[in-house]
C-alpha cells in the first residue's frame, strides 16, 4: 500500500505514520460502521477508532515476546496493534504533539470462554502526535499536522503504538484531561513494558479450547467533551490466537466497545447502559444460567468506558436465607509500574440480603483497585433463586455527587424458593455428581436415611421428588445402577465439527469438551490440518494430536493431499525454498522472518519483509508472470532472481503494488529462459506485513 507521500517526510516516526492509507469507505474496508451517522446541527470534533489491527487484506498486530514480569514464573506476552482514527465531526480535532492537547490511544484484550466474557489484557497509552490527513473514512478536508481534518483518517501502526508511555491513572477519560509530561514512566522487561500485556496461559490454544478473543482500541481526545462526542471512541475486532506469538484478526472492525460482542454472540445476555450523571458511560452485561435443582448461575460483566468517578462497589440483592455458592470475582492486572493497586475485591453475603464486592474507599486509598476507564470486571455467584427484572447497585469510587447509581438488569427473585418445589436435575440418582450411578450414590442415600427438607433445603439423596429420603429413593438408585449421566456442553470433534453432548459422550468420541452449558455457536473449535509424521507419512488431524505424535503440523485447514512432507516445514529461508512449478500455490508468511537483501531498484526502501522462498525451473523462454493480485490478505511484495545459489542470486525484478490489483497485492513480469533456474521471493511491504493467499506462476510463450 504505497504512495509517494511515504517518501515526502523525513524521520522514522513520520515515515512510519504515513505508511498506511485507509481503504475506501464501505463495509469491505474492514469496518462494521464505515461512515459517520447522519446528524443534524453542528457536531464538533468527533474521533472514532475507525479501524484497528490492520485492514481487510493485511494484518498489523505485533508480538514482542514473553517475560516473567513479577518474578513468580508466570509468563506474559507483549503485543501491540495498529489503530486508525477518523474525524466524523465537522470541526478539525486538535493533535498537538508534546502537549496535553493530543489524543491518547489505549489497547485492551478480552476473552469469551465457556460463556464468560472477561478482560485479559491492558496497555499503557500511546501519546499521539502529528495527525496526517489520510483518505478512506470520508471526504477528507486536509489540515496541517496539528489537527485531524474533517473526514480524515490518521494511522498509527502497531510498531508506533507499542511501548506506551502514558499511565492510565492520571487520565480523566470523560473530559479528555491529563497532565503532560506524565510524571510517571513505564518500567519492566522490554517485551511487555507499556505494551498490551496478556498472560500466556490465557491465550495458549491447548489451554483455551473453544475460546474466542477480541482486541479493542480506544482514543481519549481532549477537545470532544464540550460537544458530548466522547462516547464512540472505542472499537473492537475479533482475533484468533494460533499460538501465543501468532495472532490475527478474523472479523471487521466494529465501532463500539468490545463488551457489545458478548450479546451479539449470545442473545441471552442482558445489556444495560448506565450514564453516570455529569460523568461517563458504564455498560453492565448479565447472563443467568439454569444449573438445575433450583440453582442458577449469575454472571455480571461491568465495563467502564470513560466514567472518571469509577466504580468501587457492586451489590446484588438476593432473597433472605437463600443458598449462595461460588461467589467469584475477576479483574485485570495493571503492569509496567502503574501505581494503581491490583488487590481483588472480596465478595461476601451481607445479612441484609445482598452479595457485595468492594475495594477500599477513596478516602482509604486513592489508588485502590476501582473499576476505572477502559477496563472490565466480573462478578458471579450461584443461588437458588430465579431471575427477574430488577436493580443492582453500584458504589462510585470518587466523590462528586450521588455515591450510588442503580442498574436495571436481571437479579435473583426477592422471594425465597423452597428447593423442594423446584424440579429435579437431569440425573437425580447421580447423587455425588461423578456422572455415574454407583455404590457411592447408594451410600449417600443410606447416610441421609429419614432426612426431610424443612423449606430451606432439599436432601441431596431425595431422588423421587417427595423431599424425604426413604426406601423409594434407594430403589430408584438401584434401578439406575451403572447408568452414566452428565451435563451437556459443546464438544469439539477431531474433524473440526461440534456437538452439544455430555462430557462422557464427548470423551467417547475422542472430542474435547468445552464445559457445562457451553454452546457450539461460540465454541470456535480448532480445525484439523496436515500433520507430517516423517518425510513421507502424512495424516490429517488436530494440532494437539499431531504434537503428541511428534509430528509437524502444517496449519489449520491444510490437507495431506496437497502437502509435500519431503519439503521443509516452512520455506522461510532461501536455503529451505520449496520447489514450485507453473500453476497456483497456496502460501502463508504469518510466521516468516526477514532474510533477503534490500534492493535499491525496489520502491519504498527496497526491503521485502517477512519473506518466504521458492525455486522454479522455467518451462518456457519468454515472460514469467508472478502474481498475488487480489489473492492475498495483506500488503505483499514479489521479487525474482536468476539462479538457485542463495549466496549468488542475480536480481531480476520486484513489485509492490500491481496495477489494478486490490488490497496492495502484487504483479511481476520478468524475462526467463526455458530450463534455467530461478528463485522467487514472496514477502510484505513493511515489517509485520504478513498473511496468506495464493501465488500464480505462469510462463508465457517464447519468441
Amino acid at each position: 500500500m504505497n504512495t509517494p507521500a511515504r517518501i515526502a517526510l523525513t524521520g522514522i516516526a513520520l515515515l512510519t505514520m504515513l505508511g498506511l492509507a485507509s481503504a475506501a469507505p464501505s463495509h469491505s474496508s474492514g469496518n462494521s460502521v464505515s461512515q459517520p451517522p447522519a446528524r443534524g446541527g453542528q457536531i464538533g470534533p468527533d474521533i472514532v477508532a475507525w479501524n484497528i489491527a490492520g485492514g481487510v487484506s493485511y494484518q498489523d498486530i505485533e508480538y514482542y515476546g514473553s517475560a516473567d514480569m513479577n518474578g513468580d514464573g508466570v509468563l506474559y506476552g507483549g503485543y501491540a496493534m495498529a489503530t486508525i482514527s477518523c474525524n466524523w465531526g465537522d470541526i478539525p480535532a486538535g493533535w498537538y504533539g508534546g502537549t496535553n492537547q493530543a489524543p491518547l490511544i489505549a489497547m485492551n484484550a478480552y476473552r469469551l470462554k465457556q460463556g464468560r466474557f472477561e478482560q485479559i489484557g491492558i496497555s499503557w497509552l500511546k501519546h499521539s502526535f502529528c495527525a496526517l490527513s489520510e483518505s478512506g473514512c470520508g471526504t477528507c478536508q486536509s489540515t496541517d499536522c496539528d489537527t485531524l481534518g474533517i473526514g480524515c483518517a490518521d494511522t498509527y501502526w502497531a510498531g508506533l503504538n507499542q511501548g506506551g508511555s502514558g499511565p492510565r491513572s492520571v487520565v480523566n477519560a470523560y473530559l479528555g484531561e491529563y497532565p503532560y509530561p506524565f510524571g510517571l514512566s513505564n518500567s519492566g522487561p522490554g517485551a511487555t513494558r507499556g505494551n498490551l500485556v496478556i498472560a500466556n496461559s490465557d491465550v495458549e490454544p491447548s489451554q483455551n479450547n473453544g475460546a474466542r478473543y477480541f482486541f479493542e482500541g480506544q482514543y481519549v481526545c481532549p477537545d470532544e467533551a464540550p460537544w458530548g462526542n466522547q462516547f464512540n471512541n472505542a472499537s473492537w475486532r475479533e482475533v484468533n490466537f494460533s499460538s501465543v506469538g501468532s495472532v490475527s484478526h478474523i472479523s471487521a472492525t466494529n465501532v463500539e466497545p468490545a463488551i457489545r460482542s458478548w450479546k451479539q454472540i449470545n442473545p441471552n445476555v442482558v445489556e444495560t447502559d448506565v450514564m453516570v450523571p455529569a460523568d461517563g458511560l458504564l455498560v453492565c452485561s448479565a447472563l443467568v444460567t439454569d444449573l438445575g435443582n433450583g440453582m442458577y448461575r449469575y454472571e455480571y460483566a461491568l465495563y467502564n468506558q470513560n466514567c472518571h468517578r469509577s466504580v468501587g462497589a457492586f451489590s446484588v440483592p438476593i432473597p433472605q436465607n437463600a443458598t449462595i455458592e461460588n461467589v467469584g470475582f475477576h479483574d485485570i492486572n495493571y503492569h509496567s509500574g502503574e501505581v494503581l493497586d491490583g488487590t481483588d475485591w472480596p465478595g461476601f453475603v451481607e445479612p441484609t440480603g445482598h452479595v457485595l464486592w468492594a475495594t477500599q474507599t477513596y478516602g482509604e486509598n486513592t489508588n485502590a483497585n476501582a473499576l476505572r476507564w477502559g477496563s472490565l470486571y466480573n462478578f458471579r455467584f450461584d443461588v437458588n433463586a430465579e431471575p427477574i427484572e430488577g436493580q443492582l447497585e453500584l458504589g462510585l469510587f470518587r466523590p462528586g455527587g450521588d455515591p450510588q447509581v442503580l442498574v436495571s438488569t436481571v437479579i435473583p427473585t426477592g422471594t425465597f424458593i423452597d428447593p423442594c418445589e423446584q424440579p429435579l436435575g437431569d440425573c437425580p440418582t447421580d447423587i455425588n455428581g461423578d456422572y455415574v450411578v454407583s455404590v457411592n450414590d447408594l451410600l449417600a442415600v443410606i447416610s441421609e436415611w429419614g432426612t426431610c427438607g424443612d423449606g430451606t433445603f432439599r436432601p441431596a439423596s431425595d431422588v423421587d421428588d417427595d423431599c424425604c429420603v426413604t426406601v423409594n429413593d434407594l430403589l430408584l438408585v438401584i434401578s439406575d445402577w451403572g447408568m452414566t449421566c452428565a451435563p451437556v456442553g459443546a464438544c469439539c470433534l477431531p474433524d473440526g465439527s461440534c456437538l452439544e453432548v455430555s462430557v462422557v459422550d464427548c470423551e467417547d468420541a475422542d472430542g474435547s469438551w468445552n464445559g457445562q452449558d457451553t454452546s457450539c455457536s461460540w465454541a470456535n473449535c480448532p480445525q484439523p490440518g496436515a500433520c507430517c509424521l516423517d518425510l513421507e507419512n502424512c495424516q490429517d488431524m488436530l494440532e494437539a494430536e499431531c504434537d503428541l505424535l511428534g509430528g509437524i503440523f502444517r496449519g489449520q485447514g491444510t490437507e495431506c493431499a496437497s502437502t509435500d512432507c519431503g519439503q521443509s516445514e516452512y520455506n522461510d529461508d532461501c536455503e529451505e525454498a520449496w520447489f514450485a512449478t507453473d500453476g497456483i500455490i497456496e502460501f502463508s508468511t504469518v510466521s516468516a522472518t526477514t532474510d533477503g537483501d534490500e534492493h535499491s531498484q525496489c520502491k519504498w526502501g527496497g526491503q521485502t519483509y517477512n519473506d518466504i522462498w521458492f525455486h522454479y525451473t522455467a518451462s518456457c523462454s519468454g515472460t514469467l508472470v508472478l502474481s498475488t493480485c487480489d489473492t492475498v490478505d495483506y500488503d505483499s511484495d514479489l521479487v525474482c532472481y536468476e539462479g538457485w545459489d542463495c549466496n549468488n542470486l542475480t536480481f531480476l525484478g520486484c513489485n509492490d503494488d500491481g496495477s489494478g490489483c486490490g488490497g496492495y497485492s502484487s504483479y511481476l513480469e520478468v524475462p526467463v529462459v526455458a530450463g534455467e533456474p530461478y528463485t522467487i521471493r514472496v514477502g510484505g511491504w513493511e515489517s509485520g506485513d504478513a498473511g496468506s493467499g495464493t501465488l500464480l506462476i505462469e510462463c508465457g510463450g517464447g519468441d
